[in-house]
């Protein structure tokens, strides 16, 4: 005669928890390092002009000795005496003080192809709620401390526009700022090429 504990035994089916056992925590996962950084990525910067520094020239300077392309977002500080092309296309020259109220341009090194993409345009406050603006054409010299933020890159591509059928519209890069003096001159006076004097 079996022993009945022995078959209530047999007939038990053990059975398997699932999930997670209680007091459990999920493993810190490791923290992603980046040890290298793309030349091409965007860089921000903050450039800080004394009184009496060309701040254009400087910002084009910058752009010529880094070989990189500058994206000027805003700006905050006092300027004197600046010369600013209006709309129409003749030139006005405004003298004495005014705070920078918005300012924005690019630059890229000399010589670049294609040529002319170098611009710099300010909004500018005076007494009395005046207001004046346009694009840089001369020089823009700081009359105190000004504070300039800026993107830099490189390798930008430039795309001509109307897009062609031929899946080929990237004309090239401008991140080498290659090619040579096309005769052209920028919006401060200085001719494309060679900044050496300019960066001295």
């Amino acid at each position: 005669m079996l022993n009945k504990n022995n078959s209530d035994k047999d007939n038990t089916v053990t059975r398997r928890s699932f999930g997670r056992p209680r007091g459990s925590k999920n493993k810190p996962k490791p923290p992603i390092v980046v040890t290298r950084v793309s030349p091409s990525a965007f860089k921000s910067n903050v450039f800080e002009f004394a009184s009496g520094v060309n701040i254009a020239e400087s910002l084009l300077c910058f752009a010529s000795t880094h070989q990189r392309g500058l994206c000027v977002l805003s700006a905050t500080g006092t300027i004197t005496d600046v010369t600013l092309q209006q709309g129409d296309g003749t030139n006005m020259v405004f003298r004495g003080q005014f705070g920078i109220i918005i300012m924005n341009g690019l630059f890229v090194p000399p010589g670049s192809s294609p040529s002319g993409l170098t611009s710099l345009t300010v909004y500018l406050g005076r007494d009395h709620g005046r207001m004046i603006g346009g694009m840089v054409v001369g020089p823009l010299v700081a009359s105190g401390p000004v504070m300039v933020m800026a993107a830099t890159f490189a390798n930008a591509i430039y795309v001509r526009n109307p897009l062609s059928n031929n899946h080929n519209d990237e004309d090239g890069l401008l991140g080498g700022f290659g090619g040579g003096d096309d005769g052209n001159y920028n919006s401060f006076g200085k001719k494309g090429g060679s900044s050496s004097k300019m960066c001295n």
